[in-house]
């Protein structure tokens, strides 16, 4: 059991990247509180953990509010005795939202800007104490792509992203005397359980020809997340691990 003794908390986990984590730290030992809207859809992560042998418990918060993140954290804290692990992977949804900067409606950029970086600031500042109890933290960060190479369109995505990338880099510094580190996993193109249901055939060999190895799967970057949450990581801190099957380092052979 890899993280064996860990608490953790991991944000947006009812669904997608946040769910895979959840159900990889509960079968690597970890006690995982499970966070959304849905009480539902977390209920049904909770029993997944749970049938697995593992330990869960599924709590809601906004996390537009900073009232609600505190919370949030405490009631991890109070529910297993202590918090370890935290994980800001919840996100801003840029669906039919996001815009480029020349149409970006004000609301919605504040409403990334929040949930994207704003949040993971206030819930890092509510576990820091239980981090310093615990005599170890990690926080790991689920950021994107987009933060480095962006596209068009998605400018409060890549934005907040950026600015998620730097939040890592001062949570590095400022608190590795402590024995808190902090790290950030940007994943490339990931299929979504969603919106990739019914992923046309010619979709796919144009998202697979992006990558050096394959597309990636939620499951990638759990088991990244896994590492980063462990004990093993214990030298790094401060890092950005880009996690998109190369496609950050060089174009893939198809593409010539």
């Amino acid at each position: 059991m890899r993280l064996a003794e860990e608490i953790a908390l991991v944000t947006g986990s009812t669904a997608g990247i946040g769910k895979a984590i959840a159900l990889e730290f509960g079968a690597q030992g970890a006690r995982v509180c499970v966070h959304g809207r849905d009480a539902e859809r977390g209920a049904a992560v909770v029993r997944q953990i749970v049938a697995g042998g593992g330990e869960a418990e599924f709590l809601a918060a906004d996390l537009g509010a900073e009232d609600s993140c505190q919370e949030l954290v405490h009631a991890a804290t109070r529910r297993w005795g202590g918090l370890t692990v935290l994980v800001n992977n919840a996100v801003a949804s840029p669906d039919g939202h996001d815009a480029t900067i020349g149409e970006m409606d004000t609301p919605y950029w504040e409403h990334a800007l929040r949930v994207n970086v704003t949040a993971p600031m206030w819930l890092a500042r509510a576990a820091i104490p239980a981090f310093v109890d615990a005599g170890h933290g990690s926080i790991v960060n689920v950021s994107s792509r987009q933060a480095e190479r962006p596209s068009g369109g998605l400018a409060a995505y890549a934005t907040s992203k950026g600015a998620l990338n730097a939040l890592t880099r001062v949570l590095a510094v400022e608190y590795a005397p402590t024995g808190i580190r902090c790290n950030t996993i940007s994943p490339g193109y990931v299929v979504n359980e969603r919106r990739d249901t019914n992923l046309a055939p010619e979709r796919r060999t144009r998202l697979e020809a992006m990558h050096l190895t394959r597309l990636g799967e939620a499951r990638d970057v759990a088991f990244a997340a896994v590492y980063l949450a462990s004990r093993e990581s214990e030298l790094l801190t401060g890092a950005n691990l880009q996690l998109d099957g190369g496609s950050s380092i060089a174009r893939a052979a198809s593409f010539g």
